[in-house]
C-alpha cells in the first residue's frame, strides 16, 4: 500500500466518525467473499451475496457501527403491512453522507445489505460473536447497529477481531424468555422479535409480548432486548 492509499483511508474514517458513526472499519472485498454464503432468516429468506456480485470492480467496504443507547432505539412502528425501524434512521443518514462523499471523489459506492453485516463487522475489528448471536463490542457490548458500504476505492484493511469476550458466560441463553438461543445462534422460529414481525396471534406469544415487547401505542412496540440487557459489556452506557 502506498502513502496515497494510508492517508486516504484515514480520511475515509475521520469523515465517518465526524458525520456520527461510533465505529468505522475497512474489509477487504478477498476477505468477505472468502466466506461461505450465510442464510438470513427472518422475512428475508435467502442466502447473503457475494460483493464481487454486487460490484465486480469492488475492492473495499467500509462498515460503519453506531451505538444505540437508549431502549427507545428498539422501536418498531407499523404502517399499513409493514414494520419499520426508527432506530435506523441516524445510521442511514451516517450512510448516505459517506456514499455521497465517496462519489464526490469520484469513486463507485453502494450501500450493501445482503451481505452478513455481522461477519463484516467481526472482520472490520469491531467485535466477536456473541452467544446471543449478536457482535459484542468492549466498549459499546451489544448495543451497536451496522451498515456497510461497497467501493471501489483501494482502502487499508484492518485486522479482524479475535479475542473471546464470552468466555463461559451463557448469561444470554439464560435470560432468553422462548429459549430461543443456543451458543451464537438464534432460533428465528422462537424468538419473540421475529413471531411480532411475523405478526404472530399465538395466545402463548400474545402474553409474552406484552411484557418482554410492550406496546407503545396502537402500532408501535419495543422489541425485546432480554439478552443484550444482561451482556456485561456496554451495560453502563445504555439506558
Amino acid at each position: 500500500m502506498n502513502m496515497k492509499t494510508e492517508t486516504f483511508t484515514q480520511e475515509v474514517k475521520e469523515y465517518a466518525l465526524k458525520n456520527g458513526a461510533n465505529l468505522v472499519g475497512i474489509v477487504s472485498v478477498e476477505a468477505i467473499d472468502s466466506k461461505p454464503r450465510i442464510w438470513v432468516g427472518w422475512k428475508i429468506q435467502s442466502y447473503t451475496q457475494k460483493a464481487s456480485e454486487i460490484m465486480p470492480e469492488a475492492k473495499s467496504i467500509i462498515v460503519l457501527g453506531y451505538h444505540v443507547w437508549d431502549t427507545i432505539f428498539e422501536l418498531a412502528v407499523k404502517r399499513g403491512d409493514k414494520w419499520t425501524y426508527p432506530g435506523y434512521y441516524p445510521l442511514k443518514f451516517i450512510e448516505l453522507k459517506m456514499t455521497y462523499y465517496l462519489k464526490m471523489k469520484g469513486f463507485k459506492a453502494i450501500p450493501i445489505n445482503r451481505i452478513s453485516l455481522k461477519t463484516l463487522a467481526k472482520l472490520a475489528g469491531f467485535g466477536n460473536f456473541g452467544k446471543n448471536s449478536l457482535i459484542i463490542n468492549p466498549v459499546y457490548g451489544p448495543w451497536i447497529r451496522f451498515t456497510a458500504i461497497l467501493t471501489d476505492a483501494e482502502l487499508i484493511p484492518d485486522e479482524p477481531f479475535e479475542d473471546d469476550l464470552c468466555g463461559d458466560c451463557e448469561a444470554c441463553i439464560k435470560a432468553c424468555p422462548v429459549n430461543a438461543l443456543t451458543p451464537y445462534k438464534v432460533d428465528d422460529r422462537k424468538c419473540l422479535v421475529g413471531m411480532h414481525l411475523n405478526d404472530c396471534q399465538d395466545a402463548y406469544y400474545l402474553k409474552l409480548f406484552e411484557k418482554y415487547e410492550p406496546s407503545i401505542t396502537k402500532n408501535s412496540h419495543l422489541m425485546c432486548i432480554e439478552c443484550q440487557r444482561v451482556c456485561k459489556y456496554g451495560r453502563n452506557l445504555h439506558y
